[in-house]
């Protein structure tokens, strides 16, 4: 704990050196004008250097993109706005998207953006050294894009893809050709021209030991000036005491984009801090992001039995993981694999309540029994099961004591292997283990998330992608769906895949927990959670509309 603190106290002499004032700014009216914020300190952690193609998972990215933009981007209603593209429509039969791009969008280098540089961006992403990164294209049916002179881009695709608009044009940060272009190896490049986009915000320092992170404005933003001035990143020990002394100006638990106190639930005694308080304002909204127990099909028995599976999710008591790490501000994760905020989210599945005669019964079903007396099951051969439980330092460490609680009282001993988060994601990714608590977003964004993480056909090479699991009835809907532009037609094709999944149980979905930010009024007070997240589900607070425009809706 002392290394922390004086890692966070480094962070904030580097932070705040270019700044003489160490009270926290107020809001100052521009006559004729918008608000403008001097600065904003959030609650930093290392997510990666912020380039396009080295950031780590949603937070990572919702930094990448204050430098780079996207064709379309959201708001708080979550509806897509125009952002690089002026205005777009996509043809009656769903195979082609044409973009008309603005014509005063300029890099920071001062080049313009041109309708070459979009093509380039997904020439790189789908067949070139971007190929390999997780770039939100794979297995896109893109067929060509190209320009029509002088500014409008057309993306023909092999066949419909439905939810293009959010997961294409809304998640693709366009890249500068004159930069990019002759960069071979994307995930090792550093310095200032592989974080110079079109963006509101300059990278002007990254300290990589304790996840610092600092932001200035750019001026020549094409939207305008961004309200928010400067944006620095601050690793604390605890965000919700650094808010209250006036360390941070927000604060939020770690599912909407906290870099401390992992996902645990905030005691009412941090609420009550902050209770009758007229500085702080709050911002809470429904879960949309999940901490699951992942089984690896791949290693055999027991994982691919269908009943091995449910039986541990009848000796899981999720009411109580919700109770005892989130202190009642959740819910338990649903079966069918969406959050009950998505749109396309049914309610007719499975529960899976707890019932220990149930979880007894199947594991007997299927030979796992207790051949020697000493109270733990064995396999059908009399050999011993002692399962490995893989899980990450990142987030809360009660819950893998809890899952082996609950497996123990049915007869199963697990072991438990922590590693540190991008440890624990790679090897989650290349399938390097028995099972594993995984902790990931994205479950109110568009369904065809699903595809990328349970789908056998998926290409993605991302740690919340499921090994081994192969339903026929969840595959023939699974691609159904991406072609379908019927809304009705698509819901009921995404209500048999979540049937699918509740069914087979190829994950268990633990728990999700509310996500809660305070802020402090008098720095800022236009924070947002948005509905379904951004870029590809991240479900965090830091969505830089509102950043920019100091708006919640539009511009």
């Amino acid at each position: 704990m002392k290394r922390r603190l004086l890692f966070a106290m480094a962070a904030v002499a580097i932070l705040t050196a270019c700044s003489t004032d160490t009270t926290a700014p107020r809001q100052q009216a521009t006559p004729g004008g918008p608000t403008t914020v001097d600065r904003i300190r959030l609650s930093g952690n290392n997510w990666g250097y912020p380039s396009p193609f080295s950031y780590s998972r949603g937070p990572g990215a919702s930094h990448m993109l204050l430098m780079f933009d996207t064709l379309l981007w959201k708001d708080s209603t979550g509806r897509m706005l125009p952002w690089l593209a002026s205005r777009w429509e996509q043809a009656p039969d769903g195979r082609q998207w044409r973009f008309t791009l603005r014509d005063d969008v300029k890099w920071q280098d001062g080049r313009p953006l041109t309708a070459e540089d979009v093509t380039f961006t997904f020439e790189y992403l789908t067949k070139g050294p971007g190929l390999s990164t997780s770039s939100g294209l794979t297995g896109i049916p893109i067929n060509t894009v190209t320009v029509e002179p002088p500014n409008v881009v057309v993306v023909s695709l092999n066949n419909p893809y439905a939810p293009f608009e959010e997961n294409i044009a809304g998640r693709v940060p366009i890249l500068p050709r004159h930069v990019w272009s002759t960069v071979t190896d994307p995930a090792k490049e550093r310095g200032a021209h592989a974080v110079m986009g079109t963006g509101p915000y300059k990278l002007e320092q990254y300290d990589e030991a304790v996840g610092g992170y600092l932001y200035t404005v750019n001026d020549a933003y094409f939207l305008g000036a961004p309200m928010v001035k400067r944006l620095e990143f601050i690793p604390t020990g605890n965000d919700f005491q650094a808010l209250k002394a006036g360390q941070l100006d927000i604060a939020s638990t770690g599912f909407a984009g906290g870099a401390s106190g992992a996902e645990e639930g905030l005691p009412d005694a941090t609420i009550r801090l902050f209770d009758n308080d007229p500085r702080f304002g709050k911002v809470e909204a429904p879960g949309e992001f999940v901490r699951a127990l992942h089984f690896n099909l791949t290693r055999g028995f027991p994982y691919n039995d269908k009943k091995f599976r449910q039986a541990l999710a009848y000796a899981i008591d999720r009411n109580d993981m919700v109770k005892r790490i989130m202190l009642g501000r959740g819910i338990p994760g649903t079966t069918g694999g969406l959050a009950p905020s998505n749109a396309f989210a049914i309610t007719d599945l499975p529960q899976y309540n707890v019932d220990l005669g149930r979880a007894r019964a199947l594991l007997d079903e299927i030979g796992l029994k207790d051949v020697n007396g000493d109270g733990k099951r064995d396999l059908p051969d009399g050999s011993s099961f002692n399962p490995e439980l893989q899980t990450n330092s990142r987030y809360n460490n009660d819950a893998p004591e809890l899952v082996k609680e609950y497996l123990r009282a049915v007869g199963i001993d697990v072991r438990i292997q922590s590693l540190d988060l991008a440890a624990a994601d790679q090897s989650a990714a290349q399938g390097r283990y028995d099972m594993a608590l995984v902790a990931y977003g994205g479950l109110g964004a568009d369904p065809d998330g699903l595809v990328s993480r349970l789908s056998s056909t998926s290409r993605a090479q991302s740690f919340q992608r499921i090994q081994g699991w192969n339903n026929p009835e969840f595959e023939q809907a699974a691609a159904a769906q991406r072609t379908t532009i019927d809304p009705t037609q698509r819901k009921a094709l995404v209500a048999t895949m979540q049937r699918a999944i509740a069914e087979d149980l190829p994950l268990i979905s633990l728990y999700m927990p509310n996500r809660i930010s305070i802020f402090d009024k008098t720095v800022f007070d236009a924070w947002y959670f948005t509905p379904g997240g951004v870029f590809g589900g991240y479900p965090g607070t830091l969505n830089k509309h509102v950043l920019i425009t100091g708006k919640q809706v539009g511009f």
